[in-house]
């Protein structure tokens, strides 16, 4: 894997490249705090990690370090930042990763301030304090300053009601790669929570996925089972949470108790 500047050219290009070949991209939540835990699910065949500030209780710090544990691997690392605001953003960035996730962004004008906090001026307002992501001085600063506004990824979510009205006026706004539905908080906003399987959320599901194609956006949302992904892709989805790191962990030790139990006669 790349030690230079390429690497962001790469995971841009990766993120891409199997969209456009009409195959979704396959990835997961990062959400405990520990660089083994990214090591060993790199090595599964995930296409990008989003590790959460959101919900997760992780830290610029843990996920510095956690970052370290992609050396040599080809995920795409994104971050999703607890809000949409300017500091959260910048820090982030400035870990080296290829582009963030922003949280609740309900209206064109918010998309644009996440917009504006990804890119350096004179687009955007990311301050200019580059660190990580120069490999700490050791790679050309001018040249990530030069590159970064055109090789970023951004993906906004689409988890409420209001979003939901302003969906088209979103996907509008240039600069935006993407959005991302959030099923359970959409659900709750719209007065439908725990119903993600009813024919009425599953048709606002598709309209969603429609007005982002529409727009030549990528489409994303987290699933939380093989059969609620699998559904996802067939509705044109292609930017695929597997669940996370932690129903992993409950579904593998759920999963061996209950043989050992079985095969033992338990």
């Amino acid at each position: 894997m790349f030690l230079n500047m390429d690497i962001y050219e790469y995971w841009y290009n990766r993120f891409y490249s199997k969209i456009k070949e009409g195959k979704p991209l396959l990835g997961t939540w990062i959400t405990i705090s520990h660089p083994e835990t990214v090591e060993i699910l790199s090595n599964m065949g995930f296409d990008w990690f989003v590790f959460d500030m959101e919900h997760a209780p992780l830290t610029i710090k843990d996920i510095e370090i956690m970052l370290m544990a992609l050396k040599g691997s080809d995920v795409i690392p994104i971050i999703r930042v607890p809000w949409n605001d300017p500091v959260y953003i910048k820090r982030a960035l400035d870990l080296g990763v290829a582009g963030v996730l922003v949280p609740w962004v309900n209206s064109k004008n918010e998309a644009m301030e996440a917009v504006r906090a990804v890119r350096y001026p004179p687009e955007g307002i990311r301050g200019v304090g580059p660190r990580r992501c120069v490999m700490y001085g050791l790679w050309d600063s001018v040249e990530y300053f030069n590159k970064w506004n055109k090789k970023c990824i951004l993906i906004v979510q689409v988890e409420t009601k209001e979003a939901y009205k302003n969906l088209e006026d979103i996907l509008s706004v240039d600069g935006i790669n993407g959005i991302f539905v959030g099923p359970s908080d959409l659900s709750a906003s719209l007065g439908m929570y725990g119903k993600i399987d009813s024919p009425k959320f599953i048709e606002i599901l598709k309209y969603i996925v429609s007005k982002a194609l529409k727009y030549d956006k990528v489409a994303g949302i987290m699933t939380k089972t093989p059969e609620f992904a699998a559904k996802a892709i067939n509705m044109g989805y292609n930017f695929i949470s597997l669940s996370h790191d932690t129903k992993f962990l409950i579904l593998g030790a759920k999963v061996f108790i209950e043989k050992t139990k079985s095969l033992a006669g338990l």
